[in-house]
């Protein structure tokens, strides 16, 4: 049996225009709570005490507090999780750059490109230098809204500004963009704040409670019609398994409870509208594979997959090739070729009854070790960028599981 396995599938809604000015409004209360919340851990402010005062003030329920503080939770720690690659990233950097200072010391002193690279190692100082304080001192940073959105301030014209009030609008945009909805399994549909509910022509309607501070507003705003072109089944089985037991406490009182599996939304508004995107547990496969019969090799190169099957003894079988250059390609092209590929190599790996092996890449340290002296580095510098292999590997985990792959 493969372990459980967690998925987020997401879809696109068209709200009304007073459905969508209350999703608005969530989205503005919880940006603010959540800046809110993370300005009360830079002030050490006990979570406890935070909870309290934020209920109060800002009109929420107790799990709406939960789910500002899981998400915020994330965030922090995705930045922690960060420092210490980004520390190796910027040693890589430095080092290579003080192998070509020495270099231009040497051939061309008192140069101008000398002049410009001693500058490039100032910086570069600068930032392993704070990036070690925080990693010690344990100080995050986080920018609401995107530091590179932030920076577009100061070049609008170049970013297609015409005055600091329209960039200020984006931002604040930005910055209210989305809220995050916590599910749990001993609650109804597997979520409390927002429920799906399946109507007769197989679509969910979904009922998203409101904050209390948008009461006046209504207490629910109901969006009908939802439908995932891809996780349909699997959100409306993790449905379907919300349940009430009933069960004997250790006292012998007897009581019912609701057991099930937890449902939780994330509702985003980009340049295109509202989506939603639901993240569920998907229950473990039982595995349609087995190492001792060798095992289905997947080699990412820049433009392709290499595909070799050996036998269980290690011999060779056979080798094949999938083409998949993303370079130049759309976030969902490339997305959507990647999907291809994994099931494609998934079915083999099913038909053959073997494990997928897929190398881990660190192409970020790669990247870094690189310099721009050359037309050879900046052409390899632009194929690492355009190859999403981490993506590759996550798209065939995936289908693999889906499969009852290991």
């Amino acid at each position: 049996m493969t372990d459980a396995g967690h998925f987020t599938y997401q879809t696109r809604f068209e709200p009304d225009d007073s459905a969508s000015a209350l999703l608005d409004g969530y989205a503005r209360l919880y940006g603010t709570v959540e800046r809110s919340l993370f300005a009360a851990y830079q002030a050490k402010t006990p979570i406890n005490d935070c909870k309290r005062l934020f209920l109060r003030r800002f009109g929420i329920t107790a799990r709406q507090f939960n789910a500002v503080r899981i998400g915020l939770d994330g965030k922090i720690a995705a930045i922690k999780a960060r420092w210490p690659e980004l520390i190796a990233e910027a040693q890589l950097r430095l080092s290579a750059l003080r192998k070509r200072i020495a270099i231009l010391a040497k051939k061309r002193p008192g140069s101008l490109e000398l002049h410009q690279k001693q500058r490039r190692h100032g910086v570069l100082v600068h930032r392993l230098t704070a990036l070690q304080a925080d990693q010690d001192s344990g100080a995050v940073r986080l920018c609401f809204g995107s530091r590179k959105l932030f920076h577009a301030q100061h070049h609008r014209e170049v970013n297609g500004y015409d005055s600091h009030a329209q960039w200020k609008a984006d931002w604040q945009a930005r910055r209210r963009s989305q809220f995050f909805v916590l599910g749990s399994a001993d609650e109804t549909a597997g979520c409390q704040g927002c429920q799906a509910v399946l109507q007769d022509d197989g679509t969910f309607t979904l009922q998203l409670r409101l904050p209390d501070a948008l009461a006046g507003l209504g207490k629910y705003v109901v969006i009908p019609g939802i439908r995932f072109s891809y996780g349909h089944a699997a959100v409306l089985q993790a449905l379907q398994l919300s349940r009430r037991v009933s069960s004997t406490t250790k006292e012998g009182r007897q009581i019912v409870k609701r057991t099930g599996s937890a449902l939780s939304y994330r509702f985003i508004h980009d340049e295109r509208g509202w989506r939603v995107m639901v993240s569920v547990v998907v229950p473990p496969v039982s595995a349609m594979t087995h190492r001792a019969l060798g095992a289905i090799g997947v080699d990412v190169n820049a433009d392709h997959l290499a595909i070799s099957e050996v036998d269980r003894s290690g011999n060779w079988i056979g080798s094949r090739r999938i083409a998949l250059c993303t370079y130049g390609k759309t976030t969902d092209q490339s997305k959507a070729l990647i999907g291809d590929a994994a099931v494609n190599i998934v079915a083999q790996a099913k038909a053959a009854g073997k494990p997928v092996v897929i190398e881990r890449l660190d192409f970020q340290r790669k990247k870094a070790a690189l310099t721009k002296d050359d037309a050879r580095n900046a052409r390899y510098a632009r194929m690492l960028t355009s190859f999403a292999c981490n993506t590759v590997a996550s798209s065939i985990r995936s289908a693999a599981f889906r499969a009852g792959v290991e």
